[in-house]
């Protein structure tokens, strides 16, 4: 039976590096098949959005929302908010139902009761599976210097656990109803505008035609596939054991809350995945520019190579003109031109003993077209950038 085994290596910078290994047969079941299962669900974007909403400061492009959502729901929520803040890190998402694959329609009165209607001992499951992941398994090193600082202390203790273990179900219909109270006052206006992000997302990466190893190092930049083909490293902060069999069902939840996390989660029939949508990775990151951009740009913001670029518009000049019109050194000038011949701006001419330069009027003209298509598509109201 072909196994997917979940193991543990040493952090690497910083983050514990988990490895999913894939024998033959389930390489070619989970790698390489057409068919990827995706799905969305406005609940567990309810619970990734508190998670941001508790942790303000670690959540920078969503700072203007966090901070006009919680002035909106008042004081009293917000201190509800700051007392389950330490749930909203993993363990509300593993109890959220999983809705069905490829389900462009998902409500969040239907998921909402499902949710609600989670036996007693589906939580008791997946709250000592939490348990243990947090006092048994978490890299204690992972503590120093992460993300993860804030909540270590409280979660890898032994007795922070203890009180919730006899009343799990009270515990369940609180979240339940906090989470409903959030997305009724706050969440349905945002699910609205950012939903279409996801289903564009679900889409484009089902019709991808990319290379197994390109199309899952674009799920998330901490999914790292090996040059073998058989292992995914995702970086978390705990130690994860999945023994998965080639037909296991892997899904992929895309997400606009999560960044910059990845949640992975699963047993043996599923494992799911919860990633950062690619819209939020365009809004969040700077906007790619080419490296022929980036060396013309590094070659402008000195200030003397921009002075003599000026000087050689519409002009014909030896280095001597140079240095005698702008009062600089004959090897400053050199040296100068040189490197803006090197990156394209400048076009150099001999003519017997004579070296003229001058400006390139295609480098310029390619650079001033770059810069004005330097630019990124809307991003959700909510997030106020446009403002």
């Amino acid at each position: 039976m072909a196994i997917v085994e979940v193991e543990n290596r040493h952090p690497l910078e910083g983050r514990c590096s988990v490895d999913i290994h894939f024998t033959a047969e389930s390489h070619a079941a989970l790698m390489e098949r057409r068919a990827k299962h995706f799905a969305i669900s406005p609940l567990r974007e309810v619970a990734w959005a508190l998670h941001v909403m508790a942790r303000p400061t670690d959540h920078g492009i969503f700072q203007r929302w966090i901070l006009a959502a919680r002035q909106r729901m008042g004081p009293s929520w917000t201190n509800q908010l700051e007392e389950y803040a330490f749930f909203f890190q993993g363990w509300l998402q593993a109890l959220i139902p999983l809705p069905p694959s490829d389900d462009l329609t998902p409500c969040f009165e239907d998921e909402w009761e499902h949710f609600m209607e989670r036996p007693a001992a589906e939580i008791q499951s997946v709250y000592e599976r939490m348990r243990t992941r947090w006092t048994e398994d978490f890299d204690k090193r992972m503590a120093r210097n992460s993300e993860w600082i804030r909540i270590a202390t409280l979660l890898t203790n032994e007795n922070w656990w203890s009180p919730w273990h006899q009343k799990l179900e009270v515990l369940r219909d609180q979240w339940g109803f906090f989470l409903r109270e959030f997305w009724n006052r706050e969440f349905q206006a945002v699910w609205e505008e950012s939903r279409p992000y996801l289903e564009n997302d679900m889409i484009s990466r089902r019709t991808e035609r990319q290379s197994s190893e390109v199309w899952w190092q674009n799920i998330s930049p901490r999914l790292h596939l090996e040059r073998d083909l058989d292992t995914v490293q995702v970086y978390v902060p705990w130690k994860t054991s999945l023994f998965v069999k080639n037909n296991t069902v892997v899904r992929f939840f895309p997400s606009v809350f999560c960044w910059p996390h990845l949640w992975v989660d699963g047993d043996e029939q599923q494992v799911n995945i919860t990633y950062q949508a690619l819209a939020v990775r365009e809004w969040a990151m700077p906007v790619p520019v080419s490296h022929e951009m980036e060396d013309l740009l590094e070659a402008l913001s000195e200030p003397t190579r921009l002075l003599i670029l000026r000087h050689l518009v519409g002009s014909l000049r030896t280095t001597s003109a140079i240095s005698h019109a702008l009062r600089l050194s004959a090897g400053t000038v050199s040296r100068h031109l040189t490197f803006l011949h090197a990156v394209g701006l400048v076009d150099r001419i001999a003519d017997g003993h004579y070296v003229f330069y001058r400006t390139s009027s295609a480098a310029l003209a390619k650079l001033a077209a770059n810069l004005n298509n330097l630019h990124r598509d809307a991003v959700p109201q909510f997030l106020g950038w446009n403002e």
